[in-house]
């Protein structure tokens, strides 16, 4: 995978935009829009299943993929940035389908692709936080603003609805509260939205990458009213146990929030209480094992 798909492929994802201009938008058959996450994938099974049995896996996926396309809303095409969301939110749930039919549960397969967006992460630190922080530019925030204003029109059922929250650029930067997700909307048409908060988990391992600053403590994929995504450019992302058993125990061993050296264990998981405190008594955890993390 090169640089470029990679910059493409982790700045879109269920809760991140396009860096610029240059990605797409429309849902289509062309290998290319999705060759990344492929290659992705692929590496995250050889590594638990062996190549063999990856390949076959593969050829399913990809199989499965072309079956559900043609049933995926029409939400603006290439005029409505989320489009790209519902790309990569439409793809995971083509893996899940074949895995699950192999006995994978959905822990196991949101791991699977936790881990996928992790490989595809592999680049020098400096290198994406260059390219992170194109999103903090005028023009970036202005493309936001204009999409999300949209989306307010509601045209298209299956679409998003969000609003842009200004920030004061102390605690954040800007933010995007969404209160209506086309990912969600699609997953439960199929049901399968038990898969929801596990791509979730995706935006985490993008925001970490690009040194994001993403901080949200509600999804509509856990049953919230809104998904309160917050950026500050040089932050720490954060990640927040909503409900009980969550977040999945796969993440034991990452970093907790603010300026801990403490982790999650078998013990804090089961409990669900975590160990340090973000006001009101909630409970964050770091999904970043390396580098020196502050609160904003």
């Amino acid at each position: 995978m090169n640089r470029r798909k990679f910059f493409k492929a982790s700045a879109v994802t269920a809760g991140a935009l396009a860096i610029s201009g240059g990605a797409i938008y429309a849902i289509t058959r062309d290998s290319d829009t999705l060759d990344d996450h492929f290659e992705g994938t692929y590496k995250v099974l050889a590594a638990r299943f062996g190549n063999d049995r990856a390949n076959s896996l593969m050829k399913d996926i990809r199989q499965e993929h072309e079956a559900l396309t043609p049933e995926v809303p029409y939400i603006g095409g290439k005029e409505n940035m989320f489009t790209e969301w519902l790309i990569y939110g439409v793809y995971y749930l083509t893996v899940y389908r074949v895995l699950k039919a192999e006995g994978q549960g959905v822990e196991d397969v949101g791991q699977m692709i936790f881990d996928t967006f992790q490989a595809m992460a592999d680049y020098p630190k400096w290198l994406l936080r260059i390219v992170g922080s194109l999103k903090y530019n005028r023009r970036y925030v202005s493309r936001l603003k204009e999409a999300v204003a949209r989306t307010q029109e509601r045209r298209y059922p299956g679409d998003w609805v969000a609003t842009f929250v200004e920030g004061d650029g102390t605690e954040f930067d800007y933010g995007i509260d969404i209160t209506e997700c086309g990912i969600c909307k699609f997953y439960r048409a199929k049901g399968a939205e038990e898969l929801a908060p596990y791509l979730c988990l995706s935006d985490y391992v993008v925001s970490s990458a690009f040194d994001r600053g993403l901080v949200r403590y509600k999804t509509l994929a856990e049953g919230d009213e809104v998904c309160d995504f917050r950026y500050k450019k040089g932050r720490g992302t954060f990640v927040n146990p909503l409900r009980e058993g969550w977040p999945p125990k796969f993440l034991m061993g990452f970093r907790l929030w603010p300026r801990s050296n403490s982790r999650i264990t078998e013990e804090s998981w089961s409990r669900n209480l975590g160990i340090g405190s973000v006001g009101k008594n909630t409970t964050a955890i770091e999904l970043n094992k390396t580098g020196d993390k502050h609160s904003g």
